[in-house]
């Protein structure tokens, strides 16, 4: 490592301060300079010291590409420490809030690499608490000092005895050198330890060749680079000399390969994207990114990753432009799109959502050998490892005048981006989508792009930008004669209202989603709109028709054997047979769609059956049981980070709470599901919320809070025109009379 003075320094850092605030280093230093070298080694030998683990991010704050925004390193810091993704906020700020409050009470370390400002970190910092943030920068970043108290350590080039010792031990074993030559080869490197590894795995892997030889090669390169260079710059000039050096070494595919790497839309890749924008098969590749790790100008990160240095992918984007043509470039960056955009479909393939747009067989791109899975957690994992990657092809394909892959590859992605909920990726990849298809105008991409950026929106509780994006997307349709996707966007019109209690509004779009599914004959379409109907129309208290629609429903899906929707059917009849008083059917009801979601082993359905379950259980007089369904509800929600429904489950617990005659407990809950009720903009459940908590504390005698609970849900109550809410907002309003209160009219 040869910076053992630098590891105890940041060791001393560690012991000093036992102020209980948290720290922040900056390892500030040239281009090249070892400062992640440092950082990692020293985390990795400091790992026992930080028991709740070790969160780490490349900035990407000197790359060729767009550097990592804060709010991209909050959203992959917020899920390593266990945040679903459909919980993290969109919002930096919201997000920054939530990563002090996790690290609050836990001792982290926290590396971020390669940092260009304060601006770009200081979202960043933990904040109070045991937590350390090793911080590097070709920066000083003195604002970090000045403000947050940050100590700094700066790092210098290798000192000679050091630099003369990495080259002997990368050497050893291989040749034997005169002092003299190796020390002249550690000043042609100005002692840079990336220059120096590089240099020194050359020399390593030519024996025979005299070192001396190898010096001389390495003048001649310095001479080229002093009459190219304009810069006064040492360290800088080393560096490219010996980046050129070793380049020129390299056979022609492997040099070929290093160049057009340079193109990929970010610093890491795959071994089947490398064999993509080489136009090579996986198995030659593979020997040719042997060749470069091997010379120490590519890192490999797994078996089948690797990953460019900032500095040496900017050298490889200056050796492609100087050496390859302008369409080479553009067909080798063609092919490795080409591959994300391919394998981007195959994985819509094994998502299996309805109603999903798929690239028409007559475009597919054989020669892009795209991937396929055989299982749908194949593809995840795939999705996973390549979010960053896809988004940045987006990026790229709309930046170099690719329209179609820049409205494809979002559209293809559409069922993991809502189905993942990966909402940040899917509004920024669907709105590069949207400019690319309305500036080469593509109806069908237009169309479907703000299909999907309704959806984001429905996910995100952004209802009228949901109702707004559908709503653009319906006469383009009409205009391409595309009748089913029509069918389909009417359905998620009605989704969109039943979300937010406008029962009416929500049965006018399943009414004529039904009745186009029936006339253009599109089955599946037409069920999944009867049975959303059905729920509608319950909303609006017609318990009897609501039951014909979802048992009808429950018994087509059956006999298609889509198990899924058999037990969500299931779960809405249960709430209809007991709003209509048949306690025994509604029983039979959810109990069945319970086994149902335990057997297909699918979290979101067991969750959100256990509500309805747990009203059946209630209702029946089994509180117990109610309240173990309600509880289990409310963390499987909190797992998959739907905020909503896990607020939904605290609510009703509550009410389960209130009938035991453990008020204070009642109140706990009731008031936990409101603030989340109020943060995601849900006025509906806020106001049966208030409603639940103000007879908690009328109860308990606390007449005034009870008050000024129902007086707060009775505006939001006014909003809303089902017999539901009729009849609640009625209910307040002689609460308060009888408390006292003359409410306000209505």
């Amino acid at each position: 490592m040869n910076r053992t003075a630098d590891l105890d320094r940041l060791d001393q850092l560690l012991a000093d301060d036992e102020s209980g605030s948290a720290r922040v280093c900056v390892i500030a230093g040239t281009a090249g300079v070892g400062k992640t070298s440092l950082a990692v080694h020293w985390a990795h030998r400091a790992r026992a010291r930080f028991p709740d683990g070790q969160l780490y991010v490349n900035l990407r704050g000197y790359d060729p590409g767009a550097p990592i925004s804060p709010a991209r390193a909050l959203e992959g810091f917020l899920e390593a420490l266990g945040m679903p993704p459909k919980a993290i906020p969109l919002d930096l700020d919201a997000r920054a809030a939530a990563f002090r409050s996790l690290l609050a009470d836990r001792r982290v370390l926290v590396v971020l690499d390669n940092a260009a400002t304060v601006g770009q970190v200081r979202p960043l910092l933990p904040g109070a608490g045991q937590c350390l943030t090793l911080i590097t920068s070709r920066s000083r970043l003195s604002g970090l000092v000045a403000r947050d108290g940050a100590q700094r350590l700066t790092l210098d080039v290798f000192d000679e005895p050091a630099a003369l010792e990495l080259l002997r031990g990368t050497t050893a074993g291989y040749r034997a050198d005169e002092a003299q030559d190796i020390a002249e080869l550690a000043r042609l490197c100005a002692r840079l330890p990336l220059a120096l590894r590089v240099a020194a795995e050359r020399a390593a892997a030519r024996p025979r060749v005299p070192l001396g030889a190898l010096i001389d090669d390495l003048r001649d390169e310095s001479s080229l680079w002093d009459a190219l260079s304009s810069e006064d710059d040492e360290e800088a000039d080393a560096v490219r000399t010996v980046f050129a050096w070793s380049y020129r070494a390299l056979p022609a595919e492997a040099a070929r390969l290093f160049r057009l790497l340079g193109l990929h839309p970010t610093p890491e890749f795959s071994l089947h994207a490398a064999a993509a924008i080489a136009g090579l098969p996986p198995g030659p590749t593979r020997r040719q990114l042997d060749v470069l790790v091997g010379a120490h100008l590519l890192a490999q990160t797994a078996s089948d990753r690797y990953q460019f240095h900032d500095l040496l992918r900017a050298y490889a984007i200056d050796q492609t432009t100087q050496l390859d043509t302008e369409e080479a470039r553009r067909a080798a960056l063609g092919r490795v799109l080409d591959w994300y955009l391919h394998t981007a479909d195959a994985l819509a393939e094994v998502l299996g959502r309805q109603w999903i747009w798929r690239i028409p067989p007559e475009e597919r791109n054989a020669s892009a050998r795209p991937l396929h899975f055989a299982e749908l957690s194949e593809g995840t994992e795939w999705f996973a490892a390549e979010r960053k990657n896809l988004l940045a092809s987006v990026r790229v394909a709309s930046e170099s005048g690719r329209a179609l892959i820049a409205w494809q590859l979002p559209a293809v992605l559409m069922p993991a981006y809502t189905t993942l909920s990966q909402l940040e990726d899917l509004f920024e990849a669907g709105c590069l989508g949207l400019e690319a298809a309305r500036r080469s105008n593509e109806l069908r991409g237009e169309a479907l792009l703000l299909v999907l950026l309704g959806m984001g929106c429905r996910q995100s509780h952004r209802r009228d930008e949901a109702i707004a994006h559908h709503r653009g997307a319906l006469p383009l349709l009409r205009r391409l004669g595309d009748r089913e996707a029509e069918a389909f966007v009417l359905n998620l019109l009605g989704l969109v209202h039943l979300d937010s209690h406008r029962f009416d509004e929500a049965r006018l779009g399943f009414q004529d989603s039904v009745s186009l599914c029936e006339e253009i004959g599109y089955a599946e379409g037409a069920r999944i709109a009867r049975s959303n109907l059905g729920t509608a129309l319950l909303g609006l208290g017609l318990a009897d028709e609501a039951i014909a629609l979802l048992r009808g429903a429950a018994e087509e899906a059956r006999q298609a054997g889509n198990t899924y929707s058999h037990g969500n059917d299931l779960a809405d009849l249960s709430l209809a047979y007991l709003e209509s008083g048949r306690l025994e059917e509604a029983q039979r009801a959810s109990s069945t769609a319970l086994e149902i979601a335990r057997s297909i082993g699918y979290a979101v359905l067991e969750a959100w059956v256990l509500i309805r379950h747990g009203r059946v259980q209630q209702a029946s007089g089994q509180l117990d049981e109610a309240l173990v369904s309600f509880q289990r509800s409310a963390v499987i929600h909190r797992r998959i980070g739907d905020r909503g429904r896990e607020a939904e489950a605290l609510d009703a617990a509550g009410t389960v709470y209130a009938e035991l005659g453990r008020e204070d407990e009642a109140v706990h809950f009731h008031r936990q599901a409101i603030a989340t009720f109020r943060a995601i903009g849900d006025e509906w459940q806020t106001a049966v919320g208030l409603h639940h908590l103000a007879s908690v504390l009328n109860a308990l005698g606390e007449n005034e809070k009870a008050r000024a609970a129902w007086r707060e849900a009775l505006p939001l109550l006014a909003e809303f025109h089902h017999p539901k809410a009729v009849t609640l907002r009625a209910f307040v309003e002689r609460s308060l009379s009888e408390t006292g209160e003359r409410p306000a009219p209505s």
